[in-house]
């Protein structure tokens, strides 16, 4: 196997429902775009497409980028459209006597993911597909003990009340093999405080399933998440057994695709937390949802290039319009997100999603004479204009000549404007009696205001001025309609970047390689207690994570990564005492030696919370509760470079123009210069009305902006 250090190229994919991207980079830090359909039933095809793709830019196959890639990592949403579709392995599961209906009645969250209308209409809830079948749910006998404010009048935590009975064990293991489940797990309501239960069951699940001579995986809750929440412990547990395992099969069909073209390492992923793993990491449902997490690493690193601290990033594709924020140069976590229905109990970066991309289908009421948007999108067949029954945003683009139906993806995708124009004709413009390009024009309006309202929400909600965040665009659609986004807010700055088409697949490649671990404590700090309290507790806290140190370098041992190449980040989540909500704050050691190491903890807390909310909202005299405790480890891993460009003329090169085409907007048909992204140059302004085409994307700017390129080549939106 040849050298690591002989290495040239680093691969970063991310599949989405529509596009597969590929960003490439070589050890000069220059990098090139590759995209291809993605294909949900075999994506291993597509990864190769996109990869051959990229490679055709320099000159070479995807076989030459893979044989001298020192890393490809692959992100999307497999396990989403696991989830979606319902296609996931049938899971037997093994859980505390008393307790099994703890999957069928999750809590009653019925309401997850619906509109806030929807929400106030009980009869429109309902629960979210079973993961496991009741009959799969094996009860057995066994308690230990959590705790209790009462500690004086009750069990220590850890402490066994009622002993395993090892024979149901068996007895449910034996009926869920009869029963030909396809994995198996477990799940002991005190396993965050003591999982020898749940260790011996699985050993007796392994024990059984080799005497039977099958190969099942068994997965005990403990290893995903030690800590409490029973019923998100449960559905994270859930979502492992149904879709991880699932998904992690797809994964190493793309892995043995790229080694079949001349890869040589095992492929890595995005975990929704941001950090990067290879595809056999044991806690892969921590990877749900890859795709997004990317984008938001990208706006990280230019927050952190940019010296920008406060992005708002926003991802526009075909099905999907996802939004996170970057505060103060931070990346909120939530430790409980909601998925697809359900609850979960793993760290993700915090990313709120609508149903509104270019691929969004257009529904119409011809008697209220109402416009409805999706939920259903076209994905990679786009609209009329290509494959898909149904009208859809994309068809609205190519009639209003925002789109070159020659020229998507490059050309190497052929749209039909005319057929276009005639769906939407007979199914837009008549029914509602108006005219064709007016009416468009005002479902492009009311898309625009869907995910204006969606920013403005998500910041005023929190306390933000929008006034003081940069927007960053990005996604294959991000540009096309970065026009109506300036026109909805008010925002201290507005960006996209000519790799925006590939800006998620560039957020893994910057993407460090580190695992999380988080482990639930509690602990309190009040005004008037003691320092040798104090230090008690900051002795827990010592100890809490040397464990989950020690953790760390165990995985990443068996990763190949040696001990002396692994460093620690450190950090809690903590709340004024008596609030229900914490908030994660990192802390700069990962020892409590002292009381002033105790108040750097406390005072990590209050920056992270006044960065959130006013520091009128305070409350130090309440005290603080510390609810958890996380440990990254962290390795180094190869990553992409900015380039630094000469700054040439305001006037762009003439070898960049491509003429003028006609295109509709603000009721007037006008004529738009033509420009190709690639030939632009640093220091170039294009004025509005312009489009700036890319084989990916599509940069649309009105009479009334114009856009810069800086010294990076990072493109600058804004006003005449």
């Amino acid at each position: 196997m040849t050298d690591r250090t002989e290495k040239r190229y680093l691969l970063a994919l991310d599949a989405g429902g529509t596009m597969t991207d590929t960003f490439a980079v070589d050890e000069k830090g220059q990098f090139v775009l590759g995209k291809s359909l993605t294909n949900h039933q075999n994506e291993a095809a597509s990864y190769i497409a996109s990869v051959a793709d990229a490679a055709e830019d320099w000159g070479t196959t995807s076989s030459e980028l893979h044989k001298k890639a020192i890393s490809s990592t692959y992100t999307g949403t497999s396990m989403l459209n696991i989830l979606l579709t319902q296609r996931g392995s049938r899971i037997g599961l093994l859980i505390t006597r008393g307790f099994s209906h703890m999957p069928i009645m999750e809590r009653g969250l019925t309401w997850i993911g619906q509109s806030y209308e929807d929400i106030l209409h009980q009869q429109l809830h309902e629960h979210t597909p079973w993961l496991v079948q009741p009959e799969h749910v094996k009860e057995v006998t066994e308690r230990i003990s959590v705790g209790s404010f009462y500690m004086a009048h009750h069990y220590m935590p850890g402490q066994i009340v009622i002993p395993l009975i090892e024979e149901e064990a068996r007895q449910g293991v034996k009926e869920l093999l009869d029963e030909g489940v396809e994995v198996i797990g477990i799940l002991t309501i005190g396993s965050y405080v003591n999982p020898m239960h749940e260790k011996r069951i699985a050993e007796i699940a392994l024990e059984m399933t080799k005497q039977r001579g099958v190969d099942i995986p068994v997965v005990a809750s403990y290893e995903l998440c030690s800590v409490p929440n029973e019923n998100e412990r449960l559905k994270t547990l859930l979502i492992q057994c149904y879709a991880a395992e699932t998904a992690r099969r797809s994964l190493l069909n793309v892995e043995a695709a790229a080694k079949k073209d001349g890869y040589e390492y095992e492929l890595l992923t995005l975990l929704a937390y941001g950090g990067a793993a290879t595809i056999r990491y044991p806690k892969l449902c921590e990877a749900v949802i890859s795709g997004p997490t990317g984008g938001l690493l990208g706006g990280k690193f230019m927050a952190d290039f940019t010296g920008l601290r406060n992005m708002l990033c926003c991802d526009l594709g075909g099905t999907t319009f996802d939004a996170g924020l970057i505060a103060a140069g931070l990346i909120p976590v939530n430790k409980s997100p909601d998925f697809a229905g359900h609850r979960l109990r793993l760290p993700m970066v915090s990313i709120d999603s609508i149903g509104a991309g270019t691929g969004t289908v257009i529904h119409v009421d011809a008697v209220t004479k109402r416009i409805i948007l999706g939920p259903e999108s076209a994905g990679s067949a786009v609209g009329t204009c290509y494959t898909y029954p149904d009208i859809t945003i994309g068809d609205i683009d190519l009639i209003l000549g925002f789109l070159n139906e020659d020229y998507f993806l490059g050309g190497k995708v052929k749209l039909n404007r005319k057929k276009a124009l005639q769906m939407l004709e007979e199914r837009l413009a008549k029914p509602l009696g108006q005219d064709i390009y007016e009416v468009s024009s005002k479902v492009l309006e009311l898309l625009h205001a869907h995910m204006c309202d969606h920013l403005s929400s998500m910041l005023l909600s929190k306390g933000l001025n929008p006034a003081e965040f940069t927007l960053l665009v990005y996604g294959g659609s991000g540009p096309l309609h970065l026009w109506g986004l300036g026109r909805g807010l008010t925002v201290g700055g507005i960006m996209t970047v000519p790799w925006a088409a590939a800006f998620s697949a560039f957020g893994c490649a910057a993407a460090e390689y580190f695992h999380r671990y988080d482990k639930a404590v509690t602990f309190f700090l009040t005004p008037d207690m003691e320092e040798a309290i104090k230090m008690y507790q900051g002795m827990g806290l010592s100890a809490a994570w040397q464990e989950l140190e020690e953790r760390g370098y165990e995985e990443l041992e068996k990763e190949g990564i040696a001990r002396e190449k692994v460093h620690f980040r450190y950090g809690v989540s903590a709340r004024y005492i008596g609030q229900m909500s914490a908030w994660e704050a990192p802390v700069q050691k990962g020892r409590v030696e002292s009381v002033e190491d105790l108040n750097n903890v406390v005072g990590s807390f209050e920056r992270v919370y006044t960065t959130i909310y006013p520091a009128a909202a305070r409350f130090p005299e309440a005290g603080y509760q510390i609810t958890e405790v996380y440990v990254e480890a962290v390795a180094e891993k190869i990553k992409p470079m900015t380039l630094k460009y000469t700054l040439k003329d305001k006037k762009a090169p003439q070898k960049a123009s491509k003429g003028q085409r006609d295109a509709y907007i603000d009721g007037k048909w006008l004529k738009f210069d033509i420009w190709e992204m690639d030939l632009l140059e640093a220091g170039n302004r294009i004025d509005g009305p312009a489009i700036i085409e890319h084989p990916m994307t599509t940069l649309v700017i009105p009479p009334q902006n114009y856009v810069d390129f800086d010294e990076h080549r990072f493109i600058w939106y804004k006003k005449k």
